[in-house]
């Protein structure tokens, strides 16, 4: 008989009356679970401390129009251990560990733009301050380490510029040197073919300064913002004002959520218990029955 009404439980569908009545028989434990979760969010609204937040979000230094390194690469080298001064690990408090960096990446929270190419930071602290205070030397740590990788380029970069204005000097004095009106005084008529050569020589001179002057403004418009730029924050540190951990419309709303879900799952299990009980003792009555 026992099987028979455990059957016919599993065989029954719960209609929408069988729903209403559990929600209905529901409603002393869920007024009760929400009062103690109101409770405990009210607690918490009271007694925690405030976390204040801020936001920085840089792009990365640049050469001729190039980063000097990669999103990917950067976002990896930021995890080493020595990567940050101890000044940055003093400013966002943060207990420095030898073996990684990931207390300070936790701290900071570091997110590729993909779309536009640049790191946003955000940190949360006991005071505003005290945010912007980390952010700004995380900041100044990444602009001094990516300053050492411009240099050699920006170096590499101005040395060519050197060379190719010797190389224009070159050209204009040989241009000025050679030049027909001076040629005409030395040259005869009979010497065409000199004065000729000279002419053509010049053409050949004037074509080379013209590139010249081409490349070396190419070099200097490279070697200039915005080709050439170092790390900077692309808009002004933005900081929250208000404790982003206290919302009072948002705790309220998990108050209820979560006293609702509590009521609810505390009416089944009583419901359940006593049918698993009797299904406990059919079983095991079963058992001695057969053995």
């Amino acid at each position: 008989m026992n099987n028979e009404i455990s059957g016919k439980s599993f065989d029954d569908e719960l209609s929408l009356a069988d729903i209403f009545l559990f929600i209905a028989n529901s409603l002393p434990n869920i007024t009760k679970s929400i009062f103690v979760c109101a409770l405990l969010g009210g607690s918490y609204y009271l007694y925690a401390p405030n976390t204040y937040e801020a936001t920085a979000s840089i792009q990365m230094a640049q050469v001729g129009g190039n980063p000097v390194e990669t999103s990917t690469v950067f976002l990896e080298k930021i995890k080493l251990p020595l990567y940050f001064s101890q000044t940055t690990w003093s400013s966002c408090e943060v207990k420095k560990d030898s073996a990684s960096n990931n207390n300070i990446i936790n701290k900071i929270k570091p997110i590729l733009n993909k779309s536009a190419q640049f790191i946003v930071f955000t940190v949360q602290d006991k005071t505003t301050e005290q945010a912007k205070q980390c952010l700004n030397a995380i900041v100044a740590d990444i602009q001094a380490k990516q300053a050492e990788l411009a240099k050699p380029i920006i170096q590499q970069k101005s040395r060519q510029l050197e060379q190719l204005n010797e190389k224009l000097k070159f050209a204009e004095y040989s241009t000025q040197v050679l030049s027909p009106r001076k040629l005409s005084t030395t040259f005869s008529n009979t010497q065409f073919a000199s004065l000729a050569l000279m002419l053509s020589n010049n053409f050949e001179n004037a074509r080379v300064i013209k590139d010249l002057r081409n490349s070396i403004n190419d070099v200097e418009i490279s070697l200039s913002e915005p080709q050439t730029k170092a790390t900077y924050l692309i808009a002004p540190m933005y900081s929250n004002e208000v404790a982003v951990n206290k919302r009072p419309m948002l705790t309220l709303l998990i108050c209820l959520l979560l006293g609702g879900f509590i009521g609810l799952a505390i009416t089944g299990i009583s419901r359940i218990l006593p049918t698993l009980a009797m299904q406990i003792k059919a079983a095991k009555a079963n058992r001695l029955l057969n053995s």
